[in-house]
């Protein structure tokens, strides 16, 4: 694990029933974490999803894979990450005297 990893996970903390963790300039050339996978472990199954900052559109841009097996010789392994959803940043921020 690398730098900016290892710091990510130093720096995650619980509060309540959330987990905090910030990505930490992913725009940066030299960083070497750019996406999260969130995942659920639980008895019902479910997809992962990959968050990652989309600097272009000033926004959260989530995606989702469509292929999660492979043939045991297959050395590429492409789940085949696509966008499902973008969330504008400051997208619901509150205007003084105006709606969201």
């Amino acid at each position: 694990m690398k730098d900016t990893a290892k710091m990510m996970l130093s720096e995650a903390h619980q509060y309540k029933d959330e987990l905090h963790i910030n990505l930490w300039y992913p725009d940066v050339p030299d960083s070497d974490v750019r996406k999260i996978v969130v995942g659920l472990m639980d008895v019902r199954a479910t997809d992962d999803i990959r968050i990652s900052y989309d600097k272009d559109r000033d926004g959260w841009k989530i995606e989702q894979a469509s292929i999660f097996e492979w043939e045991a010789d297959n050395d590429v392994c492409d789940p085949d990450w696509q966008e499902v959803a973008f969330v504008q940043a400051w997208g619901r921020e509150k205007i003084e005297g105006g709606k969201e």
